[in-house]
């Protein structure tokens, strides 16, 4: 989609079959903010709001997708490797074979 279908398909939600959203109670510095964002951008402040949930919408799902595969990950045993070196002279030291853990 390029910048100009997502600007036309954001003006024209209120033709085709999309809900309509009311936000009461938003403070007045950040109705100015987006005011500001909407002037800096020549976009309308429904555009910047729209453009904003979109973008926070597509972070939850990235968020959910890697929560996804980190709980997949978890599922297998940790990988074991080869000793540290101050393991093994730690272990010589106080009298353990190297290697043999606690």
């Amino acid at each position: 989609m390029v910048a100009g279908d997502a600007e036309l398909s954001k003006q024209s939600a209120s033709m085709s079959d999309m809900a309509t959203l009311y936000v009461r109670n938003v403070p007045a510095e950040l109705y100015a903010e987006l005011q500001r964002w909407a002037a800096e951008s020549g976009q309308s402040i429904n555009a910047v709001v729209l453009d904003a949930l979109e973008q926070e919408a597509v972070r939850r799902q990235s968020d959910a997708e890697f929560e996804r595969a980190l709980a997949k990950l978890k599922q297998y045993p940790p990988l074991v490797g080869p000793p540290w070196p101050e393991d093994i002279i730690r272990e010589h030291r106080y009298g353990r074979e190297p290697g043999l853990g606690d």
